[in-house]
């Protein structure tokens, strides 16, 4: 939409939110230290898939989650578009129904309430940023699925949200893979201005998979920690639920 958005509460000028997919070692051990260093919440979107894989830091995402970061659903089969040479066939959207994908969401939702003690209202990341089931004449959007059962989800794409406008269950996020701290400041410059809500999607910090080197990723925390309060960086579910009311008080 034209024009800046200068409707957020509390003198705030643009929020941003941190976000982690798949739950890959290295967040534990490197980003969430960082951010408890500098005073930051993440969005930490898991896979809870039965056995060692996730059961054996459970006591861990606890820890993280009672330290006031965001435990939350990315689906236990983590499905993608078959396209991609890591997707079996038996994880493939394309084959997949939307009964099929909302089984598929509703068991992480069971595992994760039965693994984290406590765990509160919480938002939904699509695996790979995709939204779709099915092919040609049978290709449909799960997003309306996701809608039924959470008030926020997080997607993929190019730009920051405008909270006038976005859809908060398919909402805008940028994954980055082996940038800069100042690649990654640059990148939320536009956003602030306009007064929107940027979303970076993180996978591994300083190892792992599409990893974000160590350095880089403590000198934009640290950044965000500095711009606080005019720059409001929280959870994708805290914002998500402000921005909720904003689009409410809209429509009044």
């Amino acid at each position: 939409m034209e024009g800046s958005f200068r409707g957020w509460p509390n003198g705030i000028k643009a929020a941003v939110s941190l976000s982690f997919d798949d739950g890959p070692p290295s967040q534990l051990d490197k980003a969430v230290p960082i951010l408890d260093q500098h005073g930051i919440k993440g969005t930490f979107y898991v896979n809870p898939v039965p056995g060692p894989r996730f059961e054996r830091h459970v006591a861990r995402w606890q820890a993280a989650m009672e330290n006031g970061h965001e435990l939350a659903n990315h689906t236990v089969s983590h499905p993608c578009s078959g396209n991609f040479g890591f997707v079996s066939a038996e994880r493939a959207l394309e084959l997949w129904s939307l009964e099929r994908i909302e089984a598929d969401v509703l068991q992480a939702e069971e595992a994760l309430r039965r693994w984290l003690r406590g765990i509160k209202e919480h938002s939904f990341a699509y695996p790979c940023g995709q939204t779709f089931v099915g092919r040609g004449s049978e290709r449909r959007s799960y997003v309306p699925v996701i809608a039924r059962h959470f008030r926020v989800a997080r997607g993929l794409g190019e730009s920051a949200n405008d909270p006038r406008i976005c859809d908060l269950h398919c909402l805008s996020s940028w994954m980055v893979v082996g940038v800069t701290g100042e690649q990654m400041i640059s990148m939320l410059q536009p956003a602030i201005e306009a007064g929107h809500w940027a979303i970076f999607c993180f996978h591994g910090i300083g190892g792992d998979h599409h990893r974000v080197d160590v350095e880089p990723f403590e000198e934009l925390v640290r950044y965000l920690a500095e711009q606080a309060p005019q720059i409001w960086t929280a959870t994708v579910q805290e914002v998500g639920l402000a921005v909720a009311e904003i689009q409410q008080k809209a429509r009044s």
